[in-house]
């Protein structure tokens, strides 16, 4: 045999070896599989084998849930038809993953938020989703769970008023304004559960908060600490209204039927300063908005459900209608949960109001008066009914990118 091909030969030889050993040394692909027993068969005993077999084929038990006759296993792909072919084993199926219905929930689609943020960050970055280093929404509620991770970095600062103001802190310890009943961390999200890839998104999920405690865990409080609180937001940070570290928006997501002469002085005093105000209009099926929402100085917001439908309990005449039924958001302890009410639609629409300031600075121009965004929002909106106002959903059910275009390019 002449050298070369000597030489030939033991090159594949060795080559052999070498793919040999790489095959051998690749791990096995490991699923994650659901083992049903047939209901004739007997558990104990199928199971039994199941786990033999499993052990066998170099997998392992995960789980069991045996009031449905279920074994979970985690096994090379392998392995599953061998186990499929156990007597007593009804089928073989994959423990598929499952996650929440998509971080962008129906109730942000409806108000076409992420229209906003596709046709603005290419030109405008982080202020398409609600950012701008002097833009603040104040959520006035029952603090908010500052810790969630789908509101990471979304709270700056916090005041608490409780009990007639017996109660009282302002300040950067967040944790004065955690929140003992999951309203306010509910709202918050809905304004601005980051878009991180996981959980929920809100409607300006890079702005940022500050949370204002006025409600106790019950989710009652008074007048007097409602007051306190938006007047406190007014001043921000730095306890001086009308500089940069105001809040621009202020979400309240309560109210009371009656009227106040104190609560309504706080509202105009914030109005002064140039705060958009934002307000639930209330729950009670009632002929007209409950106040703050009835003032004249705040934007009025009714409740419509994933079909744009108003429901029963909404109170007439708002300004505006936003998303409200069957709303999931975030919760305290890392948690999700679905929420009603026009407490949800509220801060839909404070969400709008925060891009609008954002993109207007972002923009090179001048933030809005309250009343242009308050009309801004209106004049866009749409009504189901065809009319310009009705006493079901007030001018419309509000759009937020037709509201930004508006504010954008006609103010």
């Amino acid at each position: 045999m002449k050298k070369w091909l000597v030489a030939l030969v033991v090159v594949m030889f060795l080559t052999t070896i070498l793919l040999s050993a790489e095959t051998a040394a690749a791990p096995a692909t490991v699923e994650r599989v659901v083992v049903r027993v047939s209901p004739s068969a007997n558990y104990a005993l199928v199971k039994a084998q199941v786990l033999d077999a499993s052990r066998r084929l170099g997998g392992a038990l995960v789980s069991e849930i045996p009031e449905i006759r279920a074994v979970v296993l985690a096994v090379p792909s392998s392995a599953k038809a061998a186990i499929a072919r156990i007597s007593g084993v009804l089928l073989v199926e994959e423990d598929k993953p499952a996650r929440l219905h998509g971080e962008v929930q129906w109730n942000v689609n409806m108000v076409n938020a992420p229209q906003v943020w596709s046709a603005y960050s290419p030109y405008y970055g982080n202020a398409a989703y609600g950012y701008y280093s002097t833009v603040r929404v104040a959520v006035v509620d029952t603090g908010i769970d500052y810790k969630h991770p789908d509101l990471n970095g979304a709270v700056t600062w916090c005041v608490v008023s409780l009990n007639n103001g017996a109660t009282f802190y302002k300040g950067t310890d967040l944790s004065k304004c955690s929140d003992p009943n999951g309203h306010g961390t509910h709202v918050a999200g809905i304004i601005a559960a980051r878009l991180n890839g996981a959980g929920v998104a809100g409607v300006a999920p890079k702005a940022l908060l500050y949370a204002i405690r006025v409600l106790s865990a019950s989710g009652s409080g008074y007048v007097s600490d409602i007051a306190k609180g938006i007047i406190e937001a007014t001043k921000g940070p730095d306890g001086v209204a009308g500089t940069s570290d105001d809040a621009d928006v202020i979400s309240m997501s309560l109210g009371s039927s009656s009227d106040s002469t104190t609560l309504h002085d706080a509202v105009k005093y914030a109005y002064s300063y140039g705060v958009v105000l934002v307000a639930a209009s209330g729950n009670e099926g009632a002929s007209y908005p409950d106040y703050p929402a009835a003032y004249p100085e705040v934007l009025a917001v009714g409740a419509v459900d994933s079909n744009g439908n108003v429901p029963s309990w909404s109170n007439r005449y708002p300004d505006v209608a936003a998303p409200g039924v069957n709303i999931l958001s975030t919760y305290p302890g890392g948690k999700y949960a679905y929420m009603s009410g026009t407490s949800m639609a509220t801060p839909h629409v404070s969400a709008i109001a925060a891009l609008i300031q954002a993109l207007r600075l972002a923009a090179g121009k001048a933030k809005l008066t309250p009343d242009k965004v308050y009309y801004a929002i209106e004049y866009t909106a749409y009504n189901p009914t065809g009319y310009s106002y009705d006493p079901l959903y007030g001018y419309g059910i509000v759009d937020a990118k037709a509201a930004v275009d508006y504010a954008l390019y006609y103010m």
